[in-house]
């Protein structure tokens, strides 16, 4: 009798855990590089949705970074994803790299941290501002990339040609190690304030980071939403004493209009609730508020996640 009761408990709690795993969704969240900021700051979110009572289980996957994920999630292959405010956009709309191939089932559920456009250059180059690249090496990223991207416009707005410098078609990492070996002048990399990269880099070599705050920079920022200025406070990187201003484009948590409203409504709430335990998750994310939610949007925000900022209050 004993042993049947106990053969009978056992087939319980097995039909209990298939039924509440059953019940659970499982969702792949694409991120970038383990090495970058994308990575914990998607480890961070996912553990914000564990934790939650929301019939929701988040894994993170390490991609090809923001236009992977963009493609990606087009295909079904992600079910939620890290991206640049730009690239969003340029999804979106079919264009840039995108044209022909437009996603317009790309929502927004959140605006995350800032991802200003550093310039970063050896102390010996005499570079103080962008227009004294004329003339030097400077990698302004592989094709195809969102620095690339960044970059072309903030060169055009100052009326520099790429035959104006000697310019290299290098990954951000790669750009940063061509600096560190002196085959590089300059580098230019999209990054979260105080990314491992550029704090390695300041303490391996006597660098400068050039400010990005021309007047031409306020007519892109005022033309394109996605576009915004950022402060990056004294002392954030080795060698830096004041206080720069950068400008550039912002993370942005996104899906699409396959995944449920329901799901995302309880994914947004689950950050809304519990903002001060995510914040303290990543430096990247220590400065960011629930109106950041709401800004720099590349794309329009998805249904559930809409329904969670009005419940907030914060539409």
């Amino acid at each position: 009798m004993k042993r049947l009761i106990v053969t009978l408990l056992a087939l319980a709690l097995a039909l209990f855990a298939h039924h509440a795993t059953a019940q659970r969704q499982f969702l792949t969240i694409g991120t970038a590089s383990v090495v970058g900021i994308y990575y914990p700051v998607g480890g961070a979110t996912s553990q914000i949705i564990n934790q939650a009572d929301i019939g929701v289980r988040a894994t993170v996957e390490a991609t090809g970074g923001s236009a992977f994920n963009a493609r990606a999630l087009a295909a079904g292959e992600l079910d939620m994803a890290l991206a640049q405010s730009d690239v969003v956009f340029q999804a979106y709309e079919g264009q840039a790299g995108f044209e022909g191939e437009a996603v317009p089932q790309l929502r927004t559920m959140m605006g995350l941290h800032a991802e200003p456009l550093h310039l970063v250059c050896d102390r010996d180059a005499g570079v103080d501002s962008v227009r004294d690249i004329v003339g030097k090496r400077v990698n302004i990223g592989n094709p195809g990339s969102g620095i690339r991207f960044t970059v072309e416009q903030a060169l055009e707005a100052l009326d520099i040609s790429l035959e104006d410098f000697n310019a290299h078609n290098l990954t951000a990492p790669e750009g940063v190690d061509f600096l560190r070996d002196g085959r590089v002048d300059c580098f230019f990399y999209t990054i979260g304030i105080g990314g491992a990269a550029l704090q390695d880099i300041s303490t391996t070599r006597d660098v400068v980071f050039v400010p990005m705050d021309e007047p031409e920079f306020e007519a892109l920022v005022e033309e394109f939403p996605y576009f915004a200025f950022t402060e990056v406070p004294a002392n954030t990187y080795r060698g830096q004493e004041e206080d720069i201003t950068l400008f550039g484009v912002k993370a942005l948590f996104v899906t699409t209009t396959d995944l449920d409203e329901e799901v995302v409504y309880g994914i947004t709430k689950a950050i809304l609730d519990n903002l001060e335990d995510f914040t303290k998750i990543h430096p990247a994310l220590n400065f960011l508020t629930a109106e950041d939610f709401l800004t720099g949007l590349g794309a329009p925000l998805h249904e559930g996640a809409e329904r969670a900022y009005q419940e907030a209050g914060l539409l």
